[in-house]
Order: C-alpha cells, then structure tokens, then sequence
C-alpha cells in the first residue's frame, strides 16, 4: 500500500469515530504501521474528526526519539506493535457506551459481538493507570496479546486489527455492543 494511503485511511477514520460519537475534539487516536519498524500516528491535540494527512505523524517502533507532534498515547501505539507483530492498526477511542458499562463493572457481552458470522475475539479489561504512563502502554500492550479489544478502566477503548479498516470496525462493533448489554 502506498504511503498517502495510508494517510488518507487514518483522515477517514478519524472523521467516521467523530461522527459516531466515540470521540470529541482531540480525543482519540489511531496508527498504522508503515513497515516492521514504523508507524503512522494520529498527532496529539489534533480534532480527530478534522484530520488532514499532512497532520500525521511517523514514528519509530525502536527506542528512537518520538516526535513530540506524536499522540500523547503514542507509547500504547509503539508497545502493542511491538508486542503483536500480527497487528497492523490500533484505534483508541472514548466510546461512551463501554465507559458506562465499564464504569458499572461490566464489559460487553461478548455474544453481541460476533455478528454476521464473522469472530470478533476476546475483550478484556486493563485497570486505571495514568494517560500516557508507560505502565498503561505495557499493560495495555499484554492484555492485547490474545485480545482484539480492551477497555482502559476510566479512560476508552483499543481495538486492533490488521488494516485501519478492520480496527475502525472493531471499535464499532464493541461500542454498538455495549449499548446492547446495557438493553439486556
């Protein structure tokens, strides 16, 4: 895949998580990875829903120096590629329904999730640590490891998957299930 798309596919999914609700102003992020030692970061501060590639970021997945135009959650991005070499793109988001089940000590029904007979895979939780701290980027990173999701206690949501496509829907399908398990 070329690299403009590449950008281009981290505009659209910004703007399709602001226009569903899962994220306001600069909340959120979203990467893809270049190659085996490069991602593509959403930049920090910037309104997720109003993105252009030329905002992106490329990052090292080594121990090189971040740019600081990167994420603030750039660390989560960098240690779940490095953790899952299987994975292509991470979202992060702020999906209001999972932050109320979440916050009512529950996490979506994982039987909602598997929808038109494709295999959504395990949800988990990660406890509170603080935005940004590598201790919630390392924990994150671990929990993911046979994970497609996992919902950051008093803070949003990861998915993963291995195109931007797929982790944008992920991101989707759980906040469509948390609204579910709620009605239930």
């Amino acid at each position: 895949m070329l690299k403009g798309d590449f950008h281009a596919q981290l505009v659209a999914a910004g703007a399709r998580l602001a226009a569903a609700g899962l994220v306001h102003a600069s909340e959120g992020n979203i990467s893809v990875r270049i190659d085996g030692g490069r991602c593509l970061v959403t930049p920090t501060g910037g309104v997720t829903g109003r993105l252009t590639g030329a905002d992106m970021v490329e990052v090292p997945l080594d121990r090189g120096k971040v740019p600081r135009r990167a994420s603030s959650e750039v660390r989560l991005h960098i240690e779940i590629y490095r953790a899952r070499p299987d994975v292509e793109a991470i979202v992060h988001a702020h999906p209001p329904c999972v932050l109320r089940l979440a916050g009512a000590g529950r996490l979506p029904d994982a039987g909602l999730l598997d929808e038109d007979g494709s295999r959504f895979g395990r949800v988990v939780e990660v406890p509170y640590f603080e935005e940004g701290s590598r201790e919630l980027a390392v924990t994150a990173a671990s929990a993911l490891l046979d994970a497609s999701a996992c919902v950051l206690s008093d803070h949003g949501a990861v998915t993963v998957g291995t195109t931007v496509e797929s982790a944008l829907r992920r991101m989707l399908r759980l906040e469509r299930a948390a609204a579910r398990t709620r009605e239930a």
